[in-house]
């Protein structure tokens, strides 16, 4: 049985009495919050842990019963992000809107060439911005490294949180490495997050300080069109010319009626 697809008008939304494009659902929405939260409360009750003679953890574990403390809020912490990578993958797999953004999220040959594209733009050396579509390659990375680091993360994590089952399963050097692996996985989560989302997402010039489309899931069409643009004409193509006639109104251009017109004189 085919599974119904998403139509692309209803990524269309009104506020205030203007048109948006729906990046985030509310089930989206709720699943990147969860995310957000679970990922924070991990690290600051695990990294510590990587530096135990440091003045930080002493800062954050000073009372009595702090470090038991620490212990149960990353444990609920996982068994959060457990619940939310077993939604998300649930989410992904079931249901219209989410399985089409997972096909969207698929890596294509495109994508390599806009990776290149975009560095000879940057330099100089080509005056066409790649066009991109619902992700670009940044986008598809960032989302292939957050499912990848949860899984190695919450493997590791089980090993860990019961090593008696753990080194019936193997020996206990291995556990010894997992501990590694699991330290250096979380160091490089957190460092991907500050330096790379952040600069990507929140500090990019035109949504400075933060961008709301996480809590609001909202995104300017104009914003759209500039970074998004074969999104964009498929959405213009989806709706209704009426519809259509009204974003490029929104926007401040010509009609694709009155564009052709102009060009055939």
């Amino acid at each position: 049985m085919t599974k119904p697809d998403y139509p692309m008008k209803k990524r269309l939304v009104e506020h205030e009495g203007k048109l948006y494009y729906e990046r985030f659902s509310k089930a989206q929405r709720f699943q990147h919050l969860m995310l957000l939260s679970s990922f924070t409360l991990l690290i600051l009750t695990g990294v510590p842990l990587l530096l135990p003679d440091s003045w930080i953890l002493r800062q954050m574990f000073w009372f009595e019963g702090s470090f038991t403390l620490r212990g149960i809020l990353h444990r609920l912490a996982a068994i959060v992000l457990l619940f939310i990578s077993i939604y998300h993958a649930f989410f992904c797999l079931f249901s219209p809107r989410g399985n089409r953004d997972l096909r969207e999220m698929v890596p294509l040959w495109k994508d390599v060439t806009d990776f290149f594209g975009m560095i000879r733009y940057n330099l100089g050396k080509s005056d066409s911005h790649p066009r991109f579509g619902r992700f670009n390659y940044i986008e598809k990375f960032e989302y292939y490294a957050v499912a990848w680091g949860s899984l190695i993360m919450l493997v590791t994590g089980v090993c860990l949180w019961f090593p008696v089952e753990a080194t019936i399963l193997f020996p206990r050097w291995v556990l010894d490495i997992i501990r590694v692996v699991h330290g250096f996985e979380a160091i490089l989560a957190f460092m991907a997050i500050i330096i790379w989302h952040m600069y990507n997402v929140h500090l990019h010039p035109e949504v400075f300080p933060m961008s709301r489309i996480w809590i609001n899931g909202r995104m300017d069409l104009d914003f759209l069109r500039r970074h998004h643009v074969l999104e964009y004409e498929r959405l213009l193509e989806s709706v209704p010319a009426e519809v259509a006639e009204r974003i490029y109104r929104q926007l401040g251009r010509q009609s694709a009626v009155n564009s052709s017109a102009t060009s055939e004189r």
